[in-house]
């Protein structure tokens, strides 16, 4: 009994270490091809597997002059995943990172598309590579649709705007969600690049330091970053019944009234204000912003019809309600 124990357990660690050597192959290997291969001339080679990489962002029409007229184009970017790691291991990006920036026309009305835009036809990549061998540690090259291969651009434009606007080291960190908040949070961003204030970082204010911290984040954000549309009236909205349905009754009516002090005009930040009121049983405070409410309604030229109508039987109803 011992003799067939032992004999399996040495089957057993034998197709372990065949096992690990094996998968460390594998790994050695997805690694390897992950690192930035030049060609014999200097070329960038294309990193075939790319699309098996770390997805940062997509971008539909983003132009960073205001000059020139340059059809709309969408952008996927994606980052090998020993760099994403790196990142968020060190804050830093570690040598030989690349970043791939895929490129799609955009179509409308194909298929059954009857509305939006989606990726149509491949365009071409950007890359970006971190890479201390080089003359440069950062360079940028610019693939067309059947290339395989590209030179790296000289100094110009793309050198200059990374290193210049780049919230981290080279990179445009302030167009990556998932890894903005990570870069504020680890004070990694440059003190140069400015990011505005956002939906999920003003409730963190708000969390953080209660109301009277956050109107003051608002304020100053409105301030450096009046073109900003981060904070407007309808991510306000949004943010304010994000509160409500947390039962966070109280902040969610303090950032609906914000809403009707900046946008007084506006029918549906008082509709949601005298939600907020209703939900939280004040049938006065309520009642006044449903005929605010009305009132509105029925003078705004810019609403439907049909817009009209709602609004005014919203706030009927709620006015019926909060007076039994």
């Amino acid at each position: 009994m011992k003799r067939v124990i032992f004999g399996v357990v040495v089957v057993a660690l034998v197709a372990l270490v065949w096992f690990t050597a094996a998968n460390h192959k594998v790994t050695a290997n997805s690694s390897a091809s992950n690192l930035p291969v030049y060609s014999s001339d200097g070329k960038l080679v294309l990193p075939a597997n790319y699309r098996e990489w770390v997805f940062l962002t997509s971008g539909f029409g983003m132009n960073y002059s205001t000059g020139g007229n340059h059809a709309p184009m969408f952008t996927n970017v994606f980052v090998s995943p020993e760099a994403y790691q790196g990142f968020k291991s060190n804050g830093k990006w570690p040598d030989k990172s690349i970043f791939v920036v895929e490129i799609y026309s955009p179509a409308s009305h194909g298929s059954i598309n009857k509305a939006g835009h989606y990726q149509d036809t491949f365009a071409g990549l950007d890359v970006e590579v971190k890479d201390s061998s080089r003359p440069k540690e950062w360079n940028y090259y610019v693939f067309h649709p059947a290339a395989t291969s590209a030179d790296a651009l000289g100094d110009g434009a793309c050198a200059n705007c990374h290193g210049a606007n780049g919230a981290v080291e080279h990179t445009f960190v302030q167009f990556y969600p998932t890894l903005l908040d990570f870069s504020i949070e680890k004070g990694l961003i440059k003190p140069t690049v400015n990011v505005p204030l956002n939906q999920s970082r003003f409730l963190k204010v708000l969390d953080a330091g209660g109301w009277e911290k956050a109107e003051q984040a608002y304020r100053e954000d409105r301030k450096k970053n009046p073109d900003s549309d981060l904070l407007n009236e309808r991510a306000l909205n949004n943010t304010g019944y994000q509160l409500l349905a947390e039962n966070k009754t109280a902040e969610a009516i303090s950032v609906f009234t914000l809403v009707t002090k900046d946008y007084p005009k506006s029918v549906n930040a008082y509709d949601s204000l005298g939600d907020a009121y209703a939900a939280a049983g004040q049938a006065e405070p309520a009642i006044v912003a449903s005929e605010k409410e009305l009132a509105l309604a029925q003078n705004d030229s810019s609403l439907t019809a049909d817009q009209k109508k709602q609004f005014t039987e919203l706030a009927r109803k709620r006015i019926a309600a909060m007076k039994h």
